[in-house]
């Protein structure tokens, strides 16, 4: 079975090694070539365009930053869907999508006779590399089934959510309550910090208490210690990207949005500050500029400081 793949970042780098290594062939492009230079090491082929790499193939993953990029590789001059391709071709699209995209996409490549799988995967960049990603399937039974030697090499886990967008739509509300997690975490941390507590001490208390997701966890550490990602597994930029298309899906499908718009917006500050491209966890540095500094409070007369009423 012959592999194009559509991408060489971070992600898709350590997803090429695992399937190199499982023994396919796998075709690589990339709009930076020096990205697939070390994946050449490894045995890949790179391309020049989407539509070399895809040519003959029996299956084209992409693993890109947004929509944008996406609609060029698919769907552009030189893209994917220029080419002459396989009948039985399959078109796996990893990467984190806007709902209306990906069903427009989907479209499109039906259109065409051929196979479209909703893929979109959760794990950073070294889970990629370790084949420990789950992957968020959108997409017919039978499809899946085909293609799940491919994904054994990339995952530790393959939930098949239903129809094509299914996969999309589960991502994007998975990402949105993380992104929340995170931005709850930057103004508990900046409270803290006003309100006189050490904030190594204020980490670990969230962290290893009820509000101790993984999210909480991890960044937690990293805002404390004013210690973070470089480069980045998590841009301010992708959160915004992300947590903007979830909102999208929310308010489309009838749902409210509050928590989702209101991440939304703290990651506006951090793009406003001028770290779009910085890690995710410095999310806690735009929120700390956003802080007024108030006159001290004294207790009511009469009564001490840290006197409870007891209601």
């Amino acid at each position: 079975m012959t592999i194009a793949f559509l991408g060489a970042g971070h992600m898709a780098h350590g997803m090429i090694g695992r399937l190199l290594g499982a023994g396919f062939p796998v075709t690589v492009y990339n709009r930076s070539v020096e990205k697939v230079r070390p994946l050449e090491a490894l045995g890949a082929t790179t391309a020049a365009t989407p539509r070399d790499a895809a040519h003959g193939a029996d299956v084209v993953f992409a693993s890109l930053s947004d929509d944008a990029a996406s609609r060029a590789v698919w769907t552009g001059p030189e893209g994917v869907l220029s080419a002459h391709v396989s009948d039985r071709m399959i078109a796996i699209e990893c990467s984190t999508l806007s709902h209306d995209w990906v069903l427009e996409l989907a479209g499109t490549v039906r259109r065409r006779g051929l196979r479209y799988i909703d893929c979109p995967v959760a794990g950073r960049p070294y889970a990629a590399a370790a084949g420990q990603l789950v992957v968020f399937a959108g997409a017919e039974a039978a499809d899946l089934e085909e293609v799940r030697p491919l994904l054994a090499p990339l995952s530790k886990e393959i939930f098949h959510f239903g129809p094509v967008g299914a996969g999309t739509a589960f991502k994007l509300i998975y990402n949105l309550m993380g992104a929340t997690q995170i931005a709850a975490l930057a103004e508990g941390l900046v409270a803290a910090e006003a309100a006189g507590i050490d904030l190594l001490s204020a980490a670990r208390a969230f962290s290893t208490g009820a509000t101790g997701s993984p999210h909480v966890v991890r960044h937690a550490a990293f805002m404390a210690e004013g210690r973070h990602e470089d480069p980045p597994a998590f841009t301010a930029r992708g959160r915004l990207k992300d947590s903007t298309y979830g909102v999208q899906l929310a308010e489309t499908l009838g749902c409210q949005a509050v928590l989702g718009r209101a991440t939304v917006a703290l990651f506006e500050q951090m793009i406003e500050a001028g770290m779009d491209g910085a890690a995710d966890s410095r999310l806690i540095e735009a929120v700390r500029s956003r802080r007024v500094d108030v006159p001290p409070t004294s207790p009511p007369p009469g009564r001490r400081p840290g006197w409870s009423s007891g209601r």
